[in-house]
């Protein structure tokens, strides 16, 4: 098996050092290489519930441990090139996933705590490097003492990596335990998402401040960070008044592919003009992430990106793993295991501490010491930053590499003591101690509507929610529709159903009812499947044009089959009895039974579909009655009790029309006028008698064209 490993490493190194051709072999061969094996690192993490990027660095491990010295030049070149666009688009996406709305709830914690927690973490930090500085390390034999930290920049930059969390190892732990929405998760993640924030603008000011420092301090030497000032101050202005307007363009074209090449492009150009103002590529992405987040677009765009960035982010971080030094570590394990240590408290202890200053009691300090363990992989862009300007020395690199990877194998681990150790603390010295009063607000969408597609259908539905004041969202990932409800002042989101990040977007965790209304029907199946993930209780309602689709809603559990031709026909039949002079009354008690026969197979068996029977049966026997007040009638200058219409009649009296002025349920004291519509409830028979005592000259059968009669 050595032989063989030996025999395809020289392989790979023959092929990088001689023609163009052989190269690209070279290069699609360790790409293959990375792809399989950071496919085996994830299903190997899915399968131990641990986050996709461990496994990416732990299979980057076993590439570097099996080739040793790599895949030659011109492979291990492309292999960067390649991960550098990874990382740029880890950090968009990061960028994209920031939104106001998750810090709003816990804003002052989420931002002066962690502000406060960030700059105590970074003067901790550099002190644990200026200890280690006092003394040298050794190289990998053991012979020779090097310097760890060549300069003050060094110590400044390693303080600067341990700054900031994991969000993507935090948010899965969460995630993992339904924790993501509790008062805890939610200033754990605005937490992160602001240190994740000040780790770029912290490290470009250190390195620009390094690289003054080493030049003298000349008016040159400012340069540098004056364009990376500027570069932000443009991207926060002139980015965020036309990135969005952009993004606007790409998606009136209606293609889910240009659409995609323009994110990307956005992302990849703004990282491109970063590195010319002297900022590094990945933070312009970082930055263009930033300033789409709140647009009208920021979900799509990190829907339709995710795919991509998935990819990319995979190469980036079995790379990481490529370049973890094994034999380092192994060589300076107590060293790497008492950094971990060291550094992780050096961020979670702060953090504790600022949330009990901000009053979060029981269990959020203690969540904030264990559960915000693991080091951001934003460190991996402090390092190759550090390394590339020659700011921080290999052997200090391969340090703070180990440090990182193995707090964020370990997070997931430690956050597990959060529980045992509350409760140990419950019984102990907090058993007096007061609950929160700090409520999380209720989320704006809450046991509401999801509407998917449907165009001009949607809106009306959602137009009579609106008025019935019920919640609802519309998901439209027609461009020209979602503008239309836009225009119409109706709340919708625009993207894929069939993405989860837009299904999150709509909150359909919280939502009561859900209502595909896509043109094909697997579609709308595939969304009803992947809402259940989220909500499985969630109620769905879908219409079957056909008895097969009828027949395959039916075997999905759809919870309410409407059958719309059925449906038409109904009202077409309604339209033509009225045509015909047959009253109102009639024609729904009809139409109700013959609507009660065909749902029949659908629904018995059901609870509801008994109560269902019971009150259609009830409201076949009531009748509301419009009929006008004449000159002759008894009922005219009198008012409702001098009339007696409930005990001459037995109708009860439930409207007023009076001069084009409605009165709905009026007092027992209102005077009828003549010539008032007066609307009142009862069967058919006392209805007659209503009418007949109303001298109107609508009077006569309730079944006479003039008489209007509404089932109820």
């Amino acid at each position: 098996m050595t032989d063989y490993l030996t025999r395809i490493r020289t392989w790979f190194q023959g092929t990088a050092e001689s023609t163009d051709a052989t190269g690209e072999e070279a290069i699609l061969t360790a790409l293959l290489l990375i792809v399989v094996t950071g496919l085996a690192g994830g299903i190997v993490a899915k399968k131990l519930k641990q986050p996709l990027i461990l496994g990416y660095i732990l299979a980057g491990v076993l590439v570097g441990v099996l080739f040793k010295a790599g895949f030659g030049e011109v492979a291990n070149t492309a292999v960067s090139s390649l991960a550098n666009i990874g990382v740029a688009l880890l950090l968009f996406s990061m960028g994209l996933e920031f939104s106001k709305k998750d810090i709003r709830p816990v804003f002052k914690v989420a931002v002066f705590g962690a502000l406060a927690q960030v700059f105590f973490t970074f003067l901790a930090g550099t002190g644990i490097a200026w200890l280690l500085s006092r003394n040298p390390s050794v190289n990998f034999a053991g012979e020779t003492k090097i310097p760890l930290f060549s300069s003050n920049v060094s110590l400044f930059l390693f303080g600067v990596c341990f700054v900031s969390t994991s969000t993507a190892v935090v948010l899965k732990t969460l995630s993992s335990k339904g924790f993501e929405n509790s008062l805890s998760g939610r200033v754990m993640i605005g937490v992160s998402i602001v240190q994740d924030l000040t780790v770029m603008p912290l490290m470009l000011l250190v390195c620009q401040l390094g690289a003054v420092s080493s030049s003298g301090g000349g008016v040159a030497s400012w340069m540098p960070l004056l364009l990376s000032s500027a570069f932000m101050v443009l991207m926060l202005t002139v980015g965020a008044r036309y990135l969005p307007k952009l993004t606007e363009r790409a998606a009136r074209l209606e293609s889910k592919e240009l659409f995609l090449l323009s994110i990307t492009g956005i992302a990849l150009v703004s990282g491109a003009i970063s590195v010319a103002m002297e900022v590094s590529f990945s933070f312009g992405a970082f930055l263009a992430g930033i300033v789409l987040s709140d647009s009208a677009y920021g979900k799509k765009a990190l829907s339709e990106l995710s795919s991509v960035r998935d990819f990319f982010a995979m190469l980036f971080f079995v790379s990481i793993g490529m370049m973890l030094d094994v034999r380092y570590m192994g060589a300076h394990w107590p060293l790497v295991a008492g950094l971990v240590i060291l550094t992780g408290l050096a961020r979670t202890t702060f953090l504790a501490a600022v949330t009990w200053m901000f009053k979060y009691r029981n269990v959020i300090p203690v969540a904030m010491l264990f559960g915000m363990f693991p080091t951001s992989e934003i460190a991996f862009v402090v390092i190759g930053t550090g390394l590339q300007g020659g700011f921080i020395t290999s052997e200090l690199y391969s340090l703070i590499l180990c440090v990182v990877v193995c707090s964020m194998i370990a997070g997931p681990i430690i956050n597990n003591l959060t529980g045992p150790t509350y409760s140990m603390l419950r019984r102990t010295v907090w058993r007096n101690l007061q609950s929160n009063n700090i409520a999380l607000p209720q989320p704006d969408l809450e046991n509401h509507m999801v509407l998917v597609g449907g165009g001009r259908t949607s809106r009306v539905i959602a137009h009579v929610l609106t008025r019935l004041k019920l919640k609802y969202v519309i998901v439209e990932p027609s461009f020209d529709l979602y503008r239309e409800a836009q225009a119409e002042g109706l709340n919708a989101i625009y993207g894929d159903p069939m993405s989860d990040i837009i299904l999150a977007a709509a909150r359909i965790g919280t939502a009561k009812v859900l209502v595909p209304m896509i043109d094909k029907l697997e579609e709308s199946l595939a969304v009803i499947e992947l809402a259940r993930k989220f909500n499985p209780d969630i109620r769905t309602v879908m219409c079957a044009a056909s008895p097969e689709s009828e027949k395959r809603l039916s075997n999905e559990t759809v919870n309410e089959i409407i059958l719309s031709n059925f449906e038409v026909s109904l009202e077409l039949t309604r339209r033509i009895l009225v045509l015909n002079d047959i009253s109102e009354a009639r024609i729904q008690n009809y139409l109700d039974s013959v609507r009660a026969s065909r749902y029949k197979p659908m629904l018995e068996g059901s609870p509801a579909f008994a109560l269902a029977e019971k009150i259609r049966a009830f409201n076949g026997m009531i009748a509301l009655q419009w009929t006008q007040i004449q000159a002759d009638s008894p009922l005219a200058g009198r008012s409702i009790a001098e009339s007696g219409v409930r005990a001459r009649t037995g109708m009860s009296i439930v409207g007023i029309i009076h001069r084009g002025r409605v009165d709905a349920n009026p007092r027992p004291d209102t005077v009828l006028h003549v010539g008032d519509l007066v609307a009142a409830i009862g069967n058919e028979e006392q209805s007659a008698a209503f009418v007949e005592l109303t001298h109107s000259p609508m009077a006569g059968s309730p079944e006479s064209a003039t008489t209007m009669a509404i089932q109820i």
